[in-house]
């Protein structure tokens, strides 16, 4: 489970900021939308945050860090030396522009807790360590930190509870890599959980990926999990009888695609898998609609459930950017629900959503620790701030408040002379 998330100078960003999943002592929806750790540091962490604020001012680069983060901890490792300067975006507006970025992320897996901490710039990795806590003490498990005068990494001892080859880990890590994927990938045992999580346990779903419903086409493919996408839909008053996959010849102007042939040879195709939605009516006969016909909101709410069921099985953290667009603010509430509902969510499944739905600042639903708030500084950079934080009383009504400019995060609308 996530913790909590720090970034600095990264795209709109300036300063660090921060982002907690640590529930705070309020017991509002205290059984149903937190998960009790066992850990005394922190004995509660949420299911789902929401972060709320004006267009252009940095929730969706705020899950662009994160996703950042990811491919350095998987991949460092395999990057060229472009492809490593590709992911160094720093803040562009001042002295910061050849400043390091820096990362931090705190996971909670079973009881043991890991907070990575690392930093880089175009050139290469700056800083990095974990801390690990197996108990309230933490293990500073590596540390490196690049010494500009000596233009080499000084090394803080290892951690004698950090075992297995470790100069040799030490040995294999360039400049543009980060020990942390080294050591991983040359089969660390230790850093496996951690290392698994990220690859596995962190989805990140972008509005421009939604389109694309072959996610959730392979998925369907398993009677049970269609069963439960068909269970949901109806829920949600999208009376759908049942869902199919289909093979469509595709039109002169589409380019043939390559699929596996007898014995593993690629073969040109002439047709390509669709998704079609059987409607069954009493006076007329069973139509299947190609899904390309369904209204925008069927689209994405079906490319949704995927992921989403995904997490409830697995108990991954789910990143969804726009997560309202087209959908109906009774049907947003119901999703957040479904994760908050112990019944259905048993596994420590989060979400960390980007909205613009006002309707999702209800306390009837919602946590005042799980609202979010991002806005811009004078410097035009992106700050994140809890609700919790404001002047916010436990049964104020948020939405309103939050339209009349009361918390900030809203646009400052009026035509500029």
């Amino acid at each position: 489970m996530l913790i909590g998330f720090k970034l600095g100078n990264f795209r709109s960003f300036l300063g660090e900021q921060s982002l907690s999943f640590a529930s705070s002592s309020d017991r509002t929806h205290q059984s149903t939308h937190c998960v009790h750790t066992g850990v005394k540091a922190v004995p509660r962490v949420s299911k789902v945050a929401i972060v709320f604020g004006p267009n252009a001012s940095g929730k969706t680069n705020l899950l662009m860090a994160l996703s950042t983060l990811r491919d350095l901890m998987i991949h460092s490792t395999s990057f060229s030396d472009e492809q490593f300067q590709e992911r160094y975006t720093p803040f562009q507006f001042g002295p910061s522009v050849d400043q390091p970025t820096e990362f931090e992320i705190d996971v909670l897996l079973g009881d043991v807790r890991y907070r990575y901490s690392m930093a880089y710039d175009a050139d290469r990795v700056t800083w990095e360590r974990l801390l690990v806590y197996r108990t309230g003490k933490s293990q500073r498990w590596f540390e490196r930190t690049f010494d500009p005068a000596t233009q080499s990494d000084l090394w803080a001892p290892f951690s004698p509870s950090f075992n297995g080859p470790r100069e040799m880990w030490r040995k294999a890590t360039r400049p543009q890599a980060l020990f942390f994927t080294a050591a991983a990938q040359l089969n660390s045992r230790q850093l496996a959980p951690l290392l698994h999580w990220v690859e596995h346990s962190l989805d990140i779903v972008f509005p421009q990926t939604l389109g694309d419903l072959t996610r959730v086409a392979a998925q369907i493919r398993n009677d049970d999990f269609k069963s439960r996408l068909l269970t949901l839909l109806r829920a949600v008053d999208l009376l759908v009888d049942d869902v199919r996959i289909a093979e469509h010849e595709m039109a002169p102007s589409e380019p043939a695609v390559s699929r596996s042939g007898a014995g593993g040879h690629s073969v040109k195709g002439t047709s390509r898998a669709v998704v079609e939605f059987l409607y069954a009516r009493q006076d007329w006969h069973a139509v299947w609609m190609n899904s390309t016909l369904e209204a925008a909101g069927t689209q994405r709410l079906f490319a949704l459930l995927g992921p989403l069921l995904a997490a409830v099985d697995d108990g991954k953290l789910l990143l969804i950017d726009e997560f309202d667009t087209s959908l109906h603010p009774l049907i947003a509430r119901f999703l957040i629900q479904l994760i908050n509902d112990p019944q259905v969510s048993s596994r420590g499944a989060q979400l960390l959503l980007t909205s613009h739905n006002t309707t999702l600042m209800d306390l009837d639903i919602m946590r005042r620790d799980e609202i979010w708030l991002m806005h811009l500084d004078e410097a035009r950079s992106s700050g994140l701030s809890a609700l919790l934080t404001s002047s916010s009383r436990n049964r104020e009504l948020i939405a309103k408040g939050y339209l009349l400019g009361r918390y900030g995060a809203v646009p400052q609308i009026g035509i500029k002379s």
